[in-house]
């Protein structure tokens, strides 16, 4: 486990690392600026990635096959091969800088595959079996899908799971704002002005500060450049909990529902 020394008043943070392969360069440096700015902007964040990953033991057992959505540079990813080290762990992003910190820091215990979970046909890449996945999961990444886009999303995961398998995705989902407006307002901005009060402390490198001083990194550059020739449009479009739970209870799964929550920022599991 790598932990950097931090600044006074910043929350310390422990990156796992297995199975390096091919860590060169200032991969692993910024991975950890990664994880630090990361655990700013999320609070608990630590504490609900292992909560997930009790979730998927309790729900597949020992999972054998595990797929991570948005796996960015596998902080999420690395702790599920850390946590079971027998499982094939697939890390799914578009993303060439997030990918390629991934591989150099984590090397070949995940599996990366670059891919846009927006478009259809993304999973043919990931080459499962016919058995199928036993647990698919994401954090703080499938609020930049567009809605529209969910639909096929679901769908594709419907697929892709077991009979019984799980998707857990943590990420801020807003709350009705037809059904609720005052309380899905109230959390909104609550969740903005506490993450504000972290982020904006003296010496504090936030998520726009982080690429921007990565983006300088000479050994970055062709993935840099990769990226801003590809770069998709984005916009927050899938962020509604009632859009997710509309689109996987369509799609097929069993069971929808919130393990945990701080405000609006939840862990929603789906169980095929």
């Amino acid at each position: 486990m790598i932990v950097d020394a931090l600044e006074p008043g910043q929350q310390a943070v422990e990156t796992v690392t297995v199975g390096v392969t091919n860590a060169v360069d200032n991969a692993p440096a910024w991975t950890q600026r990664w994880e630090t700015q990361q655990a700013g902007h999320v609070p608990g964040r630590e504490e609900v990635f292992a909560l997930m990953l009790d979730v998927v033991e309790r729900l597949v057992g020992e999972p054998a096959r595990v797929l991570d959505l948005g796996c960015g540079p596998g902080s999420l990813a690395g702790r599920v091969a850390h946590r079971f080290p027998d499982a094939e762990v697939v890390g799914v992003d578009a993303d060439p800088v997030m990918l390629e910190l991934g591989r150099r820091t984590l090397g070949d215990r995940v599996r990366w595959v670059q891919a846009d979970l927006s478009e259809d046909g993304w999973a043919d890449g990931v080459g499962t079996p016919a058995s199928g996945v036993d647990a698919v999961v994401s954090s703080t990444a499938l609020h930049w899908l567009p809605a529209d886009r969910l639909g096929g999303l679901t769908r594709t995961l419907a697929g892709l799971l077991r009979p019984g398998g799980v998707f857990l995705d943590f990420d801020t989902l807003l709350a009705d704002d037809r059904a609720t407006p005052r309380l899905a307002a109230m959390t909104a901005e609550l969740r903005r002005e506490r993450t504000d009060v972290r982020t904006g402390a003296p010496g504090f490198e936030d998520f726009a500060a982080w690429w921007e001083a990565a983006a300088a990194d000479p050994g970055l550059a062709p993935q840099f450049a990769e990226r801003e020739a590809n770069r998709p449009a984005g916009g927050h479009g899938g962020s509604s909990l009632v859009t997710w739970t509309d689109a996987l209870r369509a799609a097929g799964f069993a069971e929808v529902d919130t393990v945990t929550q701080l405000l609006d920022r939840r862990l929603l599991a789906a169980v095929r």
